[in-house]
């Protein structure tokens, strides 16, 4: 009893444990459990999307519909024959090669483009308008607020479920700190996605969070326009430890992280090849990359291409550190029309993520000032 005489009382009830019913490897299931919240009330989500909808309770959900030849986005909406949104579903796996670009010619008529994805695991989506990026917290938690029962305890609980399932990361969580037992792929990405979004370069610098070409380790990437057409100045940061050699699960005595490796590059884009990178201007840039920092990994480079061998080899003949020269050559040309060339930082396995962010930022003056450097290139 209270002092009023009014009866308190306590509401004790379990969420469901979704862990079973939702597990991360699924995101058939996580989109067949998206569809059954928006179908039995649409209203959320056409408020989040800001969606002009008169009768929310007449939208039709859409699951898996081929569209043309091989496309099958994960939901789509419609309205009295009317396209309101494509959503494309995501928790542990990433984006396939040109994925948006091929929904968006499949479907070009609707009015929201959206791809679901974990807070803590981004897919940065900022460069492919007109596909935003909205994250299953802030979805879900625009669920937990509606008036159908069901629908407000599902999401309540899937917001549980998420956050126990993810790993948690933060400005002192330390690079190879991992848990033992968690997920070694997720525990890096994870790491990566924080990174990605503490970072706020100035213009001209950009920024984003993609794949590696092996589609296991993910990359954090600050870039600007160089001086020269056709190139940019490109800093990657990434874990060091080859992807064939990243362990499912992270456990004591097993493989451990080596340390985020952090390439300074020139890259050249919409090449089918490396045989025209100009290595002249790669030398170019090099004095100011020496100027601004004295701990570049001092590891001869190798390219691997015969024609990048031999430019480098007139480029340290030139007067070029033997170390220069690191990155990605014929290879990366023939298969993402680019190839980059330059010098690699390596930072001790124990770093924190705080003390990670500090070196990209300390490293926007540099980029600034590669940019500005121009030579009459020879390619």
């Amino acid at each position: 009893m209270t002092d009023g005489g009014t009866v308190a009382i306590v509401a004790a009830v379990s969420l469901p444990a979704l862990q079973f019913a939702l597990p991360l490897g699924s995101e058939i299931r996580w989109s067949d459990m998206l569809a059954t919240l928006i179908a039995t009330d649409p209203l959320p989500l056409c408020e989040l999307l800001d969606l002009s909808v008169r009768r929310p309770e007449d939208l039709r959900v859409r699951r898996e519909v081929t569209i043309g030849a091989k496309h099958q986005p994960d939901l789509i909406l419609e309205l009295d024959g009317r396209r309101l949104a494509l959503i494309e579903v995501k928790v542990l796996a990433g984006l396939g090669p040109a994925q948006l670009n091929g929904y968006l010619a499949a479907v070009p008529d609707a009015d929201r483009y959206v791809v679901v994805y974990p807070e803590r695991l981004v897919i940065d989506v900022a460069a492919q308008p007109p596909w935003c990026g909205l994250t299953w917290e802030y979805l879900l938690k625009a669920h937990t607020t509606s008036a159908n029962a069901w629908v407000s305890t599902t999401a309540t609980a899937w917001l549980a479920h998420l956050d126990a399932s993810l790993p948690k990361v933060g400005a002192d969580t330390v690079w190879n700190a991992l848990t033992p037992g968690e997920d070694f792929v997720v525990a890096m990405r994870a790491r990566m996605s924080w990174l990605h979004g503490q970072l706020n370069p100035p213009v001209p610098i950009d920024h984003d969070l993609v794949p590696s070409t092996a589609g296991v380790s993910w990359v954090v990437r600050l870039f600007a326009d160089a001086a020269v057409p056709g190139y940019q100045i490109l800093v990657e940061v990434e874990e060091n430890l080859p992807v064939r050699d990243f362990p499912k699960l992270a456990l004591p005595g097993g493989q451990q992280p080596l340390g985020p490796s952090i390439k300074v590059c020139l890259r050249q884009d919409g090449v089918q090849t490396s045989a025209g990178f100009d290595w002249d201007y790669l030398l170019a840039v090099w004095p100011t990359m020496r100027d601004a920092r004295s701990d570049w990994v001092r590891n001869r480079a190798q390219p691997k291409a015969a024609h990048d061998r031999q430019a480098y080899k007139t480029m340290v003949a030139k007067g070029g550190p033997p170390f220069l020269g690191i990155g990605f050559g014929e290879a990366q040309a023939k298969q993402s029309k680019a190839c980059m060339f330059g010098a690699r930082l390596q930072l001790q396995p124990t770093v924190r993520l705080a003390d990670i962010k500090a070196t990209l930022e300390s490293l926007y003056e540099l980029i600034e000032q590669m940019a500005a450097v121009h030579i009459e290139t020879t390619a």
